[in-house]
């Protein structure tokens, strides 16, 4: 195990000075080694906030706007293997997409998955913002959207920064507030999704809706 961690440390730093090597090669090893001490894994690196990486990569803008475009170029990528299709037929692509965007953020925040009559995706939208522990989303809201877009069924997502992925009490009451405010309009709630950095826990799956 500790052999394994080593390698993909090595490997991360490797990745990383070649990225930053486009654009500032004098220091391609001095700020790799820094974002790898200070962060731990690329995953982290690139999903960290501006103003902690920016610390790190004094002096350096070009590589900050370099990482930027990385993730930008990542989300586009796995948002459109889900786009236009049948999302709830295409989980892993849908998990792989959710991973990139939220596991390793610092916050807490709460997203939904609009889809339409046939479960192909009408909007992907951040709802809510919390802590490093607790986020507020509230069924009105959600069902309000719903209307004005036309969805039919939604997908509920949200992420824990500190911990796992284990749904807490509170996660399980908001599952059901929104199935109870979802059934008179005839939406689907096909999902409760927990998103971590080591995993993720389907509601559906848990038996837990």
């Amino acid at each position: 195990m500790a052999a394994r961690k080593t390698h993909e440390t090595a490997e991360c730093r490797q990745t990383l000075e070649e990225l930053i090597r486009l654009t500032c090669p004098g220091r391609a090893n001095e700020l790799s080694n820094r974002l790898v001490d200070r962060f731990g894994s690329l995953p982290d690196a690139v999903a960290a906030r501006t103003a902690d990486r920016t610390a790190i990569l004094d002096g350096a803008p070009e590589v900050e706007r370099t990482i930027q475009c990385l993730r930008k170029a990542m989300n586009h990528i796995l948002r459109g293997r889900i786009q236009q299709r049948r999302v709830m037929s295409n989980e892993r692509a849908l998990l792989d997409y959710l991973r990139q965007a939220m596991a390793f953020e610092p916050i807490e925040q709460f997203r939904v998955i609009f889809l339409n009559a046939a479960n192909e995706m009408l909007a992907d939208e951040i709802l809510g913002i919390g802590t490093v522990s607790r986020v507020h989303l509230y069924p009105r809201e959600v069902m309000k959207r719903c209307l004005e877009i036309g969805a039919t069924a939604i997908i509920l997502v949200h992420n824990h920064p500190a911990g796992t992925a284990e749904p807490s009490r509170a996660d399980r009451n908001l599952t059901q507030r929104m199935m109870a405010a979802a059934q008179p309009l005839a939406v689907t709630v096909h999902d409760h999704l927990v998103i971590c950095r080591d995993g993720y826990v389907s509601f559906r799956k848990a038996g837990l809706m």
